[in-house]
């Protein structure tokens, strides 16, 4: 199994007018569990946004590293 890149989305954190959004986030990782882990790790680390604003809204796969990728977009990592 090969790297996968997923956009991980919060609840909250999605919108700003002038500021970094910090609750949508592209993560490689080996499995959705592993990307949200690593993008709710940092957002705890940081203490960004309130905590139920770093509970996980959605993932998407985007891509990943496979020769005939079953999401249809390949990546090159």
């Amino acid at each position: 199994m090969g790297k996968k890149l997923y956009r991980v989305t919060c609840r909250g954190m999605t919108y700003s007018s002038s500021d970094t959004i910090h609750g949508v986030a592209y993560v490689v990782a080996d499995n959705p569990d592993e990307a949200y882990k690593r993008l709710r790790d940092s957002l705890d680390k940081r203490k960004l946004g309130l905590s139920k604003e770093r509970e996980l809204d959605k993932i998407e796969l985007l891509a990943e590293v496979a020769d005939y990728p079953e999401c249809g977009t390949a990546l090159y990592a």
